[in-house]
């Protein structure tokens, strides 16, 4: 069992991680016709994870433990939706009316799994070393 100062400067470290990655190599595979979508995906979600992690960063104060682990549940069953939501993209593959193909579909789908498995996996840690 972990303070939560400390568990909630994990997750903050970690978000900046895996968003900055996120952005870094997004933005390259965004720059390929063939990749774009899945590249712009996941270049939008680091975007706002990193930045995420610096407002939560510059906040400074820490919700107590209970109240921190009841944050990290709700974001885990989020995170849960994203993955399916990514899920019916990527097999359903819908046009939204004509504004996408089914590669982007696709591409969109499959890099939301991967966000939210992500996410699933830091806010579950965090919460888990809260219990």
């Amino acid at each position: 069992m972990s303070s939560a100062k400390t568990v909630a400067a994990t997750v903050v470290r970690r978000l900046t991680r895996w968003g900055t990655a996120s952005v870094v190599l997004g933005g390259a595979l965004a720059l390929f016709p063939r990749t774009r979508a899945f590249g712009l995906q996941n270049l939008m979600w680091g975007a706002i994870d990193v930045a995420l992690a610096e407002f939560t960063r510059r906040q400074g104060g820490v919700p107590k433990k209970r109240m921190l682990r009841r944050i990290l549940l709700v974001n885990t069953a989020l995170d849960v939706g994203y993955v399916a939501t990514g899920a019916h993209l990527a097999v359903r593959t819908p046009s939204l009316n004509g504004r996408l193909s089914p590669a982007e579909a696709r591409g969109h789908g499959l890099a939301v799994i991967i966000q939210g498995a992500a996410l699933f996996v830091i806010d579950l840690t965090a919460a888990r070393r809260l219990r």
